[in-house]
């Protein structure tokens, strides 16, 4: 429970003591001694202006290095989301009699995307106030009125989460109720921001348009890996009424604050907040006024597109509301991976089933069956098409990173802001470590640039003038590269081992949360001497193996390692892959 601190009288060295607390972009020519950032964010697109800001200012403290309080919150974020679908389904559309699954369907991506930014920001506040109550600070509040008009889905995050400029606003909207009596706070200028939604120009990016809308009408649409020819041939098979008993769950009924007893307590009505954020692309919507039901169910497949396409997610759930099935697949790593996941479980795991890439199980963080779902494992077309395909050469080593965001919009098991820091500098002790005559042969391949992350290659590259800046496509450089250097798991990660690349990797096990599953595994290849928990330890066996890297890699330890890996988190069977689909999908 929160403590509202009285106004006590202080004497004039404690006023001058007073300092600013800055809550969206740092103001340039700040001092050190007297600001405190709220987080890295402020920091963001700011970094040249401030160097070593990591290590000049003080920081709130980061509530979620506490993993508990994180699974926690993810509990918290989900309840928010199941409770204000009906709110805004409400406000778009009015005395609407359509069923709940139509809504759920359609808003569930935009309401947890919301909810885990809204959550995060919240406890970011009580963990402030908690900690600074007592001491006396002045902060910038922006007024109630700013706008913030999102485009599309993604502009939620890229605009909202990753915007120093509307995390102020949100941190402001959500700290005014709580503000100790011995702060000092000031009203800043109002905002009016907007990002509108792009649209298809030219010809070809019509007609480019017009295919994809096309090809997302089949059963089983041509995602990620999944070829023309293969999408034809499985949606054919996946064309039948389904005899098997729904695995469909009500967002409601399984995550809402009446089913699970779980709220976020907000000083504030979210539905302002969440408002804020709502899409043009989900404004712009019109609604059917009935939907009639199929004759039998039938089921169809789902992928990313679920959460980047307003329009395609309103054609699923109408197609959910006249009593199909969902099933959505594995686009990428981590998936398995991580302990918790909040956007995955409500969104996807809750649907009829959802296909992996060779893992089966994951435990809610609220700890019920509520984010669990039916998983099925299945070869992965995206990974069958590297399987082995590094046939040696090259001379260089490939260091890959990952991305940095300054603020923790995906609530799940990443790094935290803060530890993004840290995660950034153990770049530097690698390769400090890698000794000059291994930096002359490396390649270093920095995440590719979004608003609102911490600098990657201009922050790696003037550091190290030797080392040099990888472009282009991936996967080609990696399967010309001797060498394969990994901090952090995800998509990566599987291809290598899927194309059997060398692969080195290290991330620290405190800053990347792992499941049970992942976690037996991940002990597996560090037995073998491919994972390790530091950059040290990494640097120091690319030393030692490297005379004799590919006998070392072929070794039958090292390959045992790999394919427990690729049986648990990498199918890539090619010889199986056509007919364990084919068999699943008419099955489902």
């Amino acid at each position: 429970m929160l403590t509202r601190f009285p106004n006590t009288p202080r004497s004039g060295a404690e006023k001058e003591r007073r300092r600013t607390l800055v809550l969206g972009a740092m103001p340039l020519k700040s001092d050190p001694a007297a600001t405190m950032a709220a987080g890295p964010w402020c920091f963001a697109g700011r970094e040249d202006f401030f160097p070593d800001w990591e290590e000049q200012f003080s920081f709130a403290p980061e509530p979620f290095q506490d993993r508990k309080l994180q699974a926690e919150a993810i509990a918290e974020a989900e309840a928010l989301a199941a409770d204000i679908i009906p709110r805004l389904a409400e406000h778009l559309a009015p005395g609407s009699t359509l069923p709940a699954v139509y809504w759920e369907t359609l808003l569930a991506p935009f309401a947890i995307n919301a909810a885990r930014i809204i959550v995060d920001v919240w406890h970011r506040v009580q963990a402030l106030v908690e900690a600074e109550g007592r001491n006396p600070l002045e902060v910038e509040l922006l007024p109630e009125s700013c706008t913030f008009l999102m485009g599309t889905d993604a502009d939620v995050i890229l605009r909202g989460a990753l915007n120093p400029l509307c995390l102020h606003w949100l941190l402001s909207m959500l700290l005014r109720p709580l503000l100790p009596k011995g702060w000092t706070a000031r009203t800043g200028e109002h905002v009016a921001e907007s990002y509108p939604a792009s649209r298809p120009e030219g010809l070809r990016a019509h007609l480019r348009d017009w295919a994809r809308r096309m090809s997302l009408r089949l059963p089983v649409p041509p995602l990620k890996g999944i070829t023309l020819r293969q999408s034809l041939r499985w949606s054919l098979a996946l064309n039948h009424p389904s005899s098997a008993m729904d695995g469909s769950r009500s967002l409601a009924a399984h995550f809402s604050s009446r089913a699970t007893g779980v709220r976020a307590n907000l000083p504030l009505d979210p539905m302002r907040l969440y408002l804020a954020l709502l899409p043009q692309t989900l404004r712009d919507l019109r609604h059917p006024r009935s939907i009639r039901p199929m004759a039998s169910p039938k089921t169809r497949l789902a992928g990313i597109h679920l959460y980047e396409d307003a329009v395609y997610r309103q054609r699923l759930a109408v197609w959910r509301a006249r009593g199909g099935r969902i099933v959505c697949l594995q686009h990428g790593g981590n998936y398995g991976m991580m302990r918790h996941t909040s956007a995955a479980e409500f969104v996807e795991y809750s649907q009829h089933a959802f296909i992996t890439w060779g893992w089966t199980r994951y435990r809610s963080a609220c700890g019920s069956a509520a984010g669990e779902g039916t998983f099925l494992p299945l070869p992965s077309p995206q990974l069958a098409r590297l399987h082995n395909a590094w046939k040696g050469g090259g001379v260089n080593i490939l260091f890959v990173g990952t991305e940095m965001p300054s603020f923790g919009y995906q609530l799940d098991s990443h790094p935290t802001p803060l530890q993004n820091v840290q995660y950034r500098d153990d770049k530097q002790w690698l390769l400090e470590a890698l000794g000059r005559r291994r930096r002359d042969i490396t390649l270093y391949r920095p995440y590719f640039p979004v608003p609102g992350t911490l600098d990657d290659a201009t922050w790696v590259l003037p550091r190290f003038p030797h080392v040099h800046l990888c472009s282009g496509s991936l996967v080609p450089q990696m399967l010309a590269c001797r060498l394969l250097v990994l901090d952090h798991h995800g998509t990566t990660l599987l291809e290598a081992m899927a194309a059997n690349v060398p692969t080195i990797c290290y991330w620290d096990p405190s800053f990347w949360p792992v499941s049970p599953d992942f976690q037996r595994v991940m002990l597996h290849l560090g037995e073998a001497g491919i994972w390790h928990s530091s950059a040290e330890s990494a640097a120091a066996r690319i030393d030692e193996v490297w005379p004799f890297l590919m006998a070392w890699w072929q070794s039958d330890r090292v390959q045992a390692a790999r394919t427990s890996f690729l049986e648990s988190f990498a199918l890539c069977s090619e010889k199986d892959l056509e007919a364990m689909w084919v068999h699943t999908l008419r099955h489902l």
